[in-house]
């Protein structure tokens, strides 16, 4: 038996493995990572196909989740804009292959777990293709297999549905989310034939088991169209993983014929492109932790001392019959603003050198229909990858570091591009906290030229900035004489579906044609987003512009196309919403305000400086940029996705992110210097780390270009001494 030694093994190759693996090597922890499927990406991979989403997808703005994470998706974005799954493979593999201290082991099944003591001493398995035998041996292991397989094996307790499953135990009986096969699809210009194979659903059973819910039966149905495709959740979705496929093969085939050959469909050419032999799997065990997420967890935005990642997808429950379960709704929903997940829900102090990422980390049953997402799972794999690293690095288990350990892990979370809601920046090795912060220009907030309008039916609502005593003034157009009321809230993060804090009701008299209406911002808004949530009035539109400005957003509930309102300050009012100061306030997105660096739209040669009192020794940069974080940015997508999903596709990269970049230097005789440069940015995290350390009175970002020609964003810039 070949044996493989590191100071991390990272059983799962799925998004929480990835990110996992990722997070710890870059912290120069020795890591392996190990999967037993030929390609990475767990459901997210060409093999499954399941998009990726989360809070964002789920109708928070300002939301989508960045990191690890983050850095793949932007990846996908520019190399992948179509989205295509193959090619989301490759993103991912090329990642893992380029990543220093970080060794990959695919086609991998780990089926032992050899103990000493209460620590897990190494894990074995079998490597598909080449006939060999691998032992792992490492100081900490990250169990992301999602069936937490490597915790199950080492005898702890874990939750399987609403049922608990004592270590060593017997399975027991608990409904559980199904698994579901998708498929894609693809029309011919000439007619294809499709013969069912003899085991497929007949079709007065198809027919029997579609239309009732969220069931849309179509010929253009492909994709993460086919959630809905689900079976197993009955069963136990680990021992009965075949004979799940198996029925779900059946069924997807079955409703293939039932389009191709009922006559009810305009399907004569279509053919299916491809089809998953592997479900992607929703639930199945969930360990038990120093800490279970709950669900007022989740409705009550609770704040840990602990919390080190979000979530913010709906509480997602699906029925355990699946397809074959009778009842109209076929899943419920239920909207939550972006909550915390404290480290606590990683760890459990029995096998003390164990931790958890992925679906199957500490949780309730309710939390864990939000938590479960792959988004939100990759963010839990980079928690626990960092945990992991200051672990192996400290040489002390989790259960055993001190809150302010802890707190230090939170803080290179934080660096690494972690958004943690309610918790800023505190690092007192960044010298940019100890610079005159100044620009070219700033952002005044008005809103430029006029652009549209958005009709203010259907759940319209508006989301600016609240500043204390401010008065804002919105553009509104209005066909008659009319009465425009409405709801003011407010939200530290703005969600479309889920109201905020009741700020009071507005009303405006308004007269036919265009005009002017001010708004003073009422105290309880300070500090947080306003939120406006009109009444229906047919007729009355709001205006809109054509260059966004971050922090100010309009649309509907039901719709996930945004737009950018003529809303702004009074410039008196309004004008250090943008200041370059906001680069060093500790929060690298927007949380209660922009907290964001723009230049003027006017500004043909920006740039953001940083001058010392004295001379500081520069070796390395960080720069958190704008990628537009209300768009989503799924792994893949079909060419067609039904309204339900509240989707909508970026159409190019993001326009304010900064496409070329340049660090400038002062030297002694009052020169510029260049440092550093690139022309091609797609990140948003940026990290210079200069060749060798430059001292320096004044540092000059210049950002030439944007991916749209916007003025350039900055949320965040940080700046570091000579590593050690």
């Amino acid at each position: 038996m070949r044996e493989v030694t590191a100071e991390l093994a990272v059983v799962g190759a799925g998004p929480a493995g990835v990110c996992a693996a990722l997070a710890a090597a870059r912290l120069g922890v020795r890591t392996v990572l190990i999967g037993n499927r030929p390609v990475l990406g767990g459901n997210s991979s060409s093999e499954i196909r399941v998009w990726t989403r989360g809070a964002a997808g789920a109708g928070s703005l300002f939301a989508e989740e960045m990191g690890v994470w983050g850095r793949l998706k932007l990846e996908n974005l520019y190399k992948n804009p179509e989205a295509n799954p193959i090619f989301w493979d490759e993103i991912l593999l090329d990642a893992v292959l380029a990543q220093e201290d970080l060794q990959l082991f695919l086609n991998t099944d780990v089926t032992e777990v050899e103990l000493e003591g209460r620590r897990i001493a190494s894990v074995s398995g079998a490597q598909q293709g080449t006939e060999a035998r691998l032992r792992f041996r490492a100081d900490y292991f990250v169990d992301a297999t999602g069936d937490g397989t490597i915790g199950a094996k080492a005898g702890l307790a874990y939750r399987r549905g609403s049922q608990r499953v004592a270590g060593g135990g017997p399975e027991t009986d608990g409904e559980l989310l199904g698994s579901s096969i998708l498929y894609y699809t693809r029309r011919e210009d000439h007619p294809v034939r499709f013969i069912p194979p003899a085991y497929a659903y007949g079709m007065e059973e198809v027919e029997r088991l579609v239309g009732t819910g969220g069931r849309v039966v179509s010929e253009r149905l492909s994709g993460s169209d086919c959630w809905w495709f689900e079976y197993g959740g009955a069963r136990d979705t680990i021992s009965a993983a075949q004979d799940i496929a198996i029925e779900l093969k059946r069924l997807v085939l079955g409703v293939w014929n039932y389009i191709k050959n009922s006559g009810k469909f305009d399907a004569d050419c279509c053919t299916l492109d491809w089809i998953g032999s592997l479900p992607g799997k929703r639930e199945s065990r969930r360990m038990e932790t120093e800490y279970l997420l709950t669900r007022e967890d989740l409705l009550e935005g609770r704040q840990f001392p602990d919390g080190a990642f979000y979530g913010g997808w709906y509480m997602d429950l699906h029925p355990a019959g699946g397809i074959l379960d009778s009842q109209a709704d076929s899943c419920i929903q239920i909207p939550v603003h972006v909550y915390q997940i404290p480290l606590r829900c990683l760890y459990q102090r029995e096998v003390p050198n164990l931790l958890f990422a992925g679906r199957n980390i500490g949780t309730e049953r309710d939390a864990f229909a939000s938590s479960r997402i792959m988004n939100t799972c990759a963010l839990s794999g980079q928690a626990a990858g960092t945990l992991a690293a200051a672990c192996v690095i400290r040489g002390r288990p989790p259960a055993e570091l001190s809150p302010a350990e802890i707190e230090e892990i939170r803080q290179t979370l934080l660096r690494e591009d972690m958004f943690i809601p309610g918790v800023g920046a505190e690092d007192g090795g960044d010298l940019a906290r100890r610079a005159r912060i100044w620009a070219s220009s700033a952002h005044d907030g008005q809103t430029g030229a006029l652009d549209g309008g958005l009709e203010l039916t259907d759940g319209a609502f508006a989301v600016f900035p609240g500043v204390i005593g401010g008065r804002a003034v919105l553009t509104l157009r209005s066909e008659t004489a009319a009465r425009l009321t409405g709801e003011l809230q407010s939200a530290m993060l703005p969600s479309r579906f889920l109201a905020g804090r009741d700020e009071g009701r507005f009303a405006w008299d308004l007269e036919a044609g265009e005009q002017r209406v001010e708004l003073t911002v009422p105290e309880g808004c300070g500090g947080r987003f306003c939120v406006l949530r009109f009444d229906d009035a047919p007729g009355v539109s709001l205006a809109l512009t054509a260059e966004g400005r971050t922090g100010f957003l309009c649309g509907r509930e039901r719709r996930p196309e945004y737009a950018f309102p003529a809303v702004q300050y009074r410039p008196e009012d309004g004008g250090e919403l943008y200041a370059p100061r906001q680069v060093v306030s500790g929060c690298s997105r927007p949380w209660g305000q922009p907290n964001q660096w723009c230049a003027a739209p006017s500004d043909w040669d920006p740039w953001l400086r940083l001058d010392w009192p004295a001379p500081a020794a520069i070796g390395e940069l960080r720069l958190y940029l704008d990628p537009d974080l209300t768009m989503e940015l799924p792994s893949s997508r079909a060419q067609h996705w039904e309204e339900s999903h509240h989707y909508a596709p970026r159409t190019g990269m993001p326009p304010r992110l900064a496409r070329s970049i340049q660090a400038e230097i002062l030297d002694g005789d009052g020169t510029w210097r260049t440092v550093w440069s690139t022309g091609e940015n797609r990140q948003r995290l940026v990290v210079v780390r200069l060749p060798a350390p430059v001292e320096t009175a004044a540092l000059r970002l210049r950002f030439p270009e944007t991916w749209g020609g916007w003025a350039p964003a900055v949320y965040e810039v940080r700046a570091y001494g000579p590593a050690d």
